[in-house]
Formats: C-alpha cells, sequence, structure tokens
C-alpha cells in the first residue's frame, strides 16, 4: 500500500526531482501510442518532422498536466501517507516553481501543435482543455477515471491528426479517417491503470469524499478494471481487421491483453505498483507492434 509512482526518497538533485515528479517515463510509454494514431491513419510512414513535433508536443503537455496535477491535489497528498513523499509536499519543488512549469508547458505545447499543422492547432484548446481539467473531476464524479482515460486516448488521436491532418481539408474527412477504435481501446485500457492507483486509497478517497470507482464500487472495483481491460483488448483486434493490419498486429494486441492479464494477477494480489507498470508496457508491445506492422506492410489475415 505504500507504493507511489509519484514519490521521492533519499536526497536527489534538482533534475532528479523535476523527471520523478513529472513521471517522466510515462511520457516515453504514451509516446508509442502516439506514433500508432499516426502511422495508423495515414496507413504509411510519418516523416521525421511530425514524428518529433508528436514528441516535442507530448513533451510538454505532459509537463502542464501531471504538474497541474500535482498542484491541484497538494493538500490532499499531504494528508495521504501514500503520497505523502511527493515533492511538491515535501517542498523539493516548490508552488511557484510548479506554475512556471505549467506555463512552459502550456507555451510549449501550444507552439509545437502550430508547426504540427492546421487541424492540430485547431484541436490544441480542447486538448488541453480536457487534460488540465482532470484534477477536479474526481471531486465532482466517478466518471474521472474515464476523464483521465480520455486523456491517454487523446495521444492516439493527436498523433493521428498530426499524422494526416495536413493532407486533409475537410473535417468530415479527417474524423473519418481517425483510427477510433484504437483510439477508444486506449481509454478502457488506461481505466485499468488509473485504477490500479484509486484501489489503494479507497479509504482515504471516500474520507476526503473524492470519487472513483473505487470508491463507487468497493471489493467491485477491481473486476470492473479487468472488464475494461477485456473491451481494450477486444476493441483493439477490431481495429486490426478494420484497418486491414496484419499478423504481427494481431500478435501485438495478443501480447497486450496477456500483459495486462499478468497486471491483473499482480493487482489481485495487492501488488499494484507491479500491476501498474506491467499494464503500461501493455501499451507499448502494442503501438510498437501496430508501427512495425504498418512499416513493413504486412498482409491482412483475415
Amino acid at each position: 500500500m505504500a507504493w507511489d509512482p509519484g514519490g521521492l526518497g533519499g536526497n536527489k538533485g534538482k533534475l532528479y526531482v523535476i523527471m520523478k515528479f513529472l513521471r517522466i517515463e510515462q511520457t516515453f510509454f504514451s509516446l508509442p501510442m502516439a506514433y500508432l494514431g499516426a502511422f495508423v491513419a495515414l496507413r504509411g510512414i510519418p516523416t521525421l518532422r511530425i514524428l518529433i513535433l508528436v514528441f516535442v508536443s507530448l513533451f510538454f503537455l505532459r509537463i502542464a498536466g501531471m504538474t497541474n496535477d500535482n498542484l491541484a491535489d497538494r493538500d490532499i497528498d499531504s494528508r495521504n501517507p501514500r503520497t505523502k513523499n511527493r515533492p511538491l509536499v515535501t517542498g523539493a519543488i516548490t508552488v511557484r516553481e510548479a506554475k512556471i512549469m505549467i506555463a512552459i508547458g502550456l507555451i510549449g505545447f501550444f507552439v509545437s501543435t502550430y508547426f504540427i499543422n492546421f487541424w492540430a492547432l485547431l484541436f490544441s484548446p480542447l486538448v488541453a482543455g480536457v487534460t488540465m481539467s482532470y484534477p477536479y473531476m474526481k471531486r465532482i464524479t466517478s466518471l474521472a477515471n474515464y476523464h483521465l482515460a480520455s486523456i491517454q486516448a487523446l495521444a492516439v488521436f493527436g498523433g493521428a491528426v498530426a499524422g494526416i491532418g495536413g493532407d486533409v481539408s475537410s473535417f468530415t474527412t479527417l474524423i473519418y479517417r481517425l483510427p477510433w477504435f484504437f483510439i477508444v481501446a486506449t481509454v478502457f485500457w488506461a481505466v485499468g491503470f488509473d485504477l490500479y492507483n484509486h484501489i489503494p486509497d479507497e479509504d482515504f478517497d471516500r474520507e476526503m469524499g473524492l470519487h472513483s470507482f473505487a470508491v463507487t464500487l468497493g471489493k467491485r472495483a477491481l473486476a470492473f478494471a479487468g472488464l475494461n481491460q477485456v473491451a481494450s483488448v477486444t476493441l483493439a483486434f477490431v481495429g486490426d481487421y478494420w484497418y486491414s493490419l496484419g499478423a504481427i498486429s494481431y500478435l501485438a494486441t495478443l501480447l497486450h491483453g496477456l500483459i495486462m492479464l499478468r497486471a491483473y494477477a499482480y493487482a489481485t494480489s495487492g501488488n499494484f505498483g507491479k500491476a501498474f507498470y506491467f499494464n503500461i508496457y501493455s501499451s507499448i508491445v502494442l503501438g510498437l507492434g501496430v508501427i512495425l506492422d504498418v512499416i513493413l506492410g504486412f498482409p491482412r489475415i483475415l
């Protein structure tokens, strides 16, 4: 129960503190899913320029979103034994520094979307709004779990818009060409790992008046996480078929499901730390598998 992905232990340098504060490794975990969106929507390989800009925009949005999340929850985190060692709680990062990081993140995000294409810039306020509003949703509704999951799905959405937006002039055409099965599959996948964060805090969240499906469902929350992940795998397989992908993509989807199953097993034994990271690894496998399939141009198998 003491596990916390944002916790800080020992005396560390400022750069390490900032990287831990931002949970920077999760940016790289999200990147394959953003590239999945670009490769599938384009049915080919995006330009190096687009690949770099997708990474830059995702990186800056991560800075703004994670910093805002920590800042909004600073008082709550200070009362939770599991999160009391987070940098903003301990003072390793100050409130002023956090506000500067939010400004830098948002400016960097909007500027990078400007250089991607018109559609990326047009959607950028919506994407930023969804990202920045998440920490306040759990004060209102259990659907906050899906709100967080939708932020992960926006990586796939944004990658797809970046990949094809420069060649599309019609809004309807753009929306039609987005890989919706993978976008929605990402939502269900992310609900699982978000609940692995919330289930250990069920009693604390209830006491603080916070909302999540862990609080709403109690002991049934873990089964609910599993059902969402089954939905994720199912929709990913449908995406493999619908977008005429090949054997590597199907294999990656299968591994995506098996890794999530292993994560679920860890969660049932109470090891939510391993469950959380195994669940994230599953997205890397899915994203890289689909990308490799598109690059190699394997023929569809169904």
